[in-house]
C-alpha cells in the first residue's frame, strides 16, 4: 500500500497489499494508526504533524437520565477555543439529538428512558480543516444535523397539546370572516 501525505493530492486509498489485524484503526488523513491499547504510531513524519489533544471535547458534567420525548439541556463550558482556529462538531448519541450550540438540548427518540452519562463527549471543537478522528460527529451547517433537528422536533411534539392546538386553530378560524366576498348567484334552468 502506498501511504502519502494527504496534502500531496492523494484523496482516495484505493486498497492495501496485506491485512490490518483486528482492533487497529488507520487514520490516513493524518497519517496514523492506532492500536487497541490507544497507542498511536505515525505512519510517515511531517514537520506539521498535530497531536490528538488539539481537539477539545464538550459533554454534560452529571448524569442524565431522559424519559422518552423529554428534553434537558446541559450548559457547554465557558472555556472554549476560539472561532477563528476551531469549528464546533456535534454528535449524536445512539438514542439522542443534540440541539442548540449554546445549550445543548437532548431530546431522546427511543421508547424508554434514555441515558447519557457525565462527561460523554457530545460536542466536538476541531481545529479548522480537520476531521473528527471519531464517527458521528457532524457540522452544525450540514443536512444531516438540519434532518437530526427536525426528528427532534417531531419526538419533542406534546400529542395532547397539539390537539388543542389545532382545536383552538379550527375555533378561531371560525369566528374569521372571509378573506373573499362571495357574492351567491341563481342559477338558471333551461326551460
Amino acid at each position: 500500500m502506498w501511504i502519502m501525505e494527504h496534502i500531496a493530492g492523494v484523496d482516495v486509498v484505493l486498497g492495501t497489499d496485506f491485512m490490518i489485524p483486528a482492533g487497529v484503526r488507520l487514520d490516513l488523513f493524518h497519517g496514523t494508526a492506532r492500536l487497541p491499547d490507544e497507542v498511536t504510531v505515525p505512519l510517515l513524519k511531517s514537520a506539521d504533524d498535530e497531536p490528538y489533544e488539539a481537539q477539545v471535547v464538550g459533554g454534560p458534567t452529571e448524569d442524565l437520565y431522559i424519559p422518552r420525548g423529554e428534553r434537558p439541556e446541559f450548559r457547554l463550558p465557558r472555556e472554549r477555543p476560539s472561532r477563528a482556529t476551531h469549528e464546533l462538531w456535534i454528535r449524536r448519541i445512539r438514542q439522542m439529538v443534540p440541539g442548540k450550540p449554546v445549550r445543548v438540548r437532548l431530546t431522546n427518540v427511543s421508547d424508554g428512558t434514555a441515558r447519557c452519562y457525565k462527561h460523554s463527549s457530545v460536542v466536538l471543537w476541531i481545529p479548522k480543516r480537520e476531521l473528527p478522528r471519531e464517527m458521528g460527529y457532524v457540522r452544525l451547517d450540514s443536512s444531516k444535523y438540519n434532518e437530526w433537528q427536525v426528528l427532534a422536533y417531531a419526538e419533542g411534539r406534546d400529542d395532547t397539546l397539539l390537539r388543542k392546538e389545532k382545536e383552538l386553530y379550527q375555533c378561531w378560524l371560525t369566528e374569521q370572516p372571509p378573506a373573499v366576498e362571495r357574492q351567491e348567484y341563481t342559477t338558471r334552468r333551461a326551460s
